[in-house]
């Protein structure tokens, strides 16, 4: 079983009926769940994890109105491990999370700069997207009042398609210079440092494309290709390219046919979802057909090579 179902379980079966029978006025306005920073909210915990931030807690949030309530439950919540410790006590390090009781806009402000739901591209092109996923990820238990799930609900309806366009579109342009037309150029020149660059580059690009095309939010990069393995379209199959792409150093044709692979999957995707008719092999031609898809003017008037 994995932190986040032990988690969980903790809470279903201990928290929040001690919570409940401790503050029955105040337990049903409060939403409670495991979201946010950490990898163990990304179900990704592992051995390796228990040398920081490790072991089993949990998020409580309240509505604004309820904000002279938090130091009511954060006694309530210290008294409640202290009674009731879980199989493995959560250890915070000096680079750890912060508090985990606050307020919905509290939680929502620091993670997306705001505290509900972005509205136009504009306000979604601000926030980084690992942001977003931190803000959707894990699961929330309880919510009574259901206004912490209302905003995570928006957040995970994903981009405005005009920006989720214009993203594919750079993504497109990049593979194509990176994969596509650098990586063989950069090998014929021995240029070491710079084929080490345009593969890290490439690999980025392509796992981004794959995310997008899954309309998925991408993590942080030391968990990117994790996740990207478990994405329901392209995911095993690019992933699995992209690791014997960083296993073939010293093979310069294996290594552009394998790049070449990784892009004609990600055109066939494109096109399958019916987002582009090219056939073209050379990705450029794909991101400005994606860019000519997109409706608002000034985003449109931006070269497809510019997210």
């Amino acid at each position: 079983m994995g932190a986040l179902d032990d988690v969980r379980a903790y809470v279903e079966r201990v928290a929040a009926p001690a919570l409940a029978a401790a503050a029955p006025d105040l337990w049903p306005r409060v939403a409670c769940g495991l979201v946010g920073n950490g990898s163990e909210c990304l179900g990704l915990d592992d051995g390796l994890s228990r040398d920081h931030d490790w072991g089993i807690d949990f998020y409580l949030w309240v509505l604004d109105e309820d904000a002279d309530q938090v130091p009511r439950l954060e006694r309530l919540k210290a008294k409640l491990m202290l009674e009731h410790p879980p199989a493995h006590v959560r250890a915070t390090s000096e680079f750890g999370v912060g508090p985990r009781v606050m307020t919905v806009s509290a939680f929502y402000t620091e993670l997306i700069g705001r505290a509900d739901v972005p509205v136009g591209w504009r306000s979604w092109r601000a926030i980084p997207e690992e942001n977003l996923l931190l803000a959707t990820n894990g699961a929330v238990f309880v919510d009574g009042p259901g206004v912490f799930s209302a905003v995570r609900a928006g957040l995970l309806g994903y981009y405005p398609r005009d920006l989720w366009l214009k993203r594919m579109a750079a993504r497109c342009m990049a593979l194509a210079q990176t994969g596509q037309y650098n990586l063989a150029r950069m090998e014929a020149r021995g240029d070491v440092v710079a084929v080490n660059q345009t593969l890290a580059r490439f690999i980025d690009e392509a796992e981004q494309l794959t995310f997008l095309l899954n309309r998925a939010y991408r993590p942080y990069y030391k968990w990117a290709w994790r996740m990207l393995c478990e994405l329901p379209v392209l995911g095993s199959q690019v992933g699995e390219l992209l690791r014997r792409l960083v296993g073939a150093a010293g093979d310069r044709e294996g290594r552009q046919c394998l790049a070449d692979e990784v892009c004609a999957l990600l055109l066939g995707e494109l096109r399958r979802q019916g987002l582009v008719t090219t056939g073209d092999w050379f990705l450029a031609t794909a991101g400005v057909e994606l860019q000519g898809l997109i409706e608002d003017p000034v985003l449109r008037a931006v070269p497809p090579q510019y997210d």
